[in-house]
């Protein structure tokens, strides 16, 4: 399966199951970089970048790191679902400064297959309370 494929599934399985967001699949060839999902309920909004591989950190591009730096600059939050099949693993990422090399970003959680959706997305809310602090 491909990694775009592998992304697609990603993203099936994030719309069905993290409820209490308003999601919106972006898929533009207009602007570099710019990540997967935009995301909101009332109290937070951020984007959500799938990454679904065989890495052990995010494989982001450089116009990904780009768009990404220069919107956490301006204060805007960005979480990184990466999806490791061979390992069962989910890791959540939020990148806080500045960064070059993806294998720099230290996950804030991290959950093994088979997945409990509740848990993650009480773990983003909290992620995203403890950086509005």
């Amino acid at each position: 399966m491909t990694i775009k494929a592998q992304e697609a599934r990603l993203w099936q399985k994030v719309k069905k199951n993290l409820t209490g967001f308003h999601l919106t699949r972006i898929e533009s060839s207009t602007i570099n970089g710019i990540p997967d999902i935009h995301a909101a309920n009332k109290d937070h909004v951020f984007w959500i970048e799938l990454k679904s591989d065989e890495a052990n950190y995010p494989k982001l591009n450089k116009w990904q790191i780009v768009w990404i730096n220069k919107y956490v600059k301006a204060g805007g939050k960005v979480i990184i679902l990466d999806e490791t099949l061979s390992k069962k693993l989910l890791k959540l990422y939020r990148p806080v400064s500045g960064f070059t090399d993806p294998r720099s970003l230290v996950s804030f959680a991290s959950f093994s297959f088979p997945l409990q959706w509740p848990r993650i997305r009480e773990t983003i809310l909290q992620e995203l309370v403890n950086c509005a602090a």
